[in-house]
């Protein structure tokens, strides 16, 4: 594959190699490109990037990624990853921290995962635990406590009527 080519077909099967359409190394919210370890390869360390990660090798480190961390089918991370999004549809063994954790049919993570959304398709596997991303979540509330409208108490007689306020 001619990844730096602007032939067609090369576009095309860049932008077609299981990133579900999310992320493609022409858009606009990726202005930094796409990196990609390939199976076979395999690394030991820390990796640090600013632009959608795509991990189908094995990495026995961390990694600290901007936007979009993809740990691919043949991908192996035994180690921490740490970015915006994860998708994982090959293994994680570590920890992982990000707004949102995805993962996929193929996927098989062991390890505490903190985020604000989470999913597991059908046929993913996940043990580990689970933690809540408690900055995101009270950014939410503060937004919706200003959008409330204020709950009025109304008084209420009980059966011995008595009056007892009511929300």
């Amino acid at each position: 594959m001619a990844l730096f080519s602007s032939d067609k077909k090369a576009k095309e099967k860049r932008e077609n190699t299981g990133f579900n359409g999310q992320f493609s190394a022409d858009s606009d919210e990726n202005t930094h490109g796409t990196s990609t370890i390939s199976m076979e390869t395999t690394i030991t360390g820390t990796i640090e990037t600013n632009s959608v990660f795509n991990m189908e090798g094995v990495l026995n480190g961390d990694i600290k990624g901007n936007k979009l961390v993809h740990v691919g089918k043949t991908g192996q991370v035994k180690g921490n990853i740490t970015a915006e999004t994860v998708v994982v549809d090959g293994e994680v063994s570590g920890e992982i921290v990000a707004d949102k954790v995805e993962i996929g049919n193929t996927g098989k993570v062991y390890a505490t995962i903190t985020s604000a959304v989470f999913v597991i398709q059908e046929g993913g596997l996940f043990e580990g635990r689970k933690k809540i991303k408690i900055a995101l979540i009270k950014e939410e509330e503060n937004k919706g406590k200003k959008e409330d409208k204020k709950i009025e108490e109304k008084p209420k007689a009980d059966a011995n009527g008595k009056n007892r306020k009511e929300l």
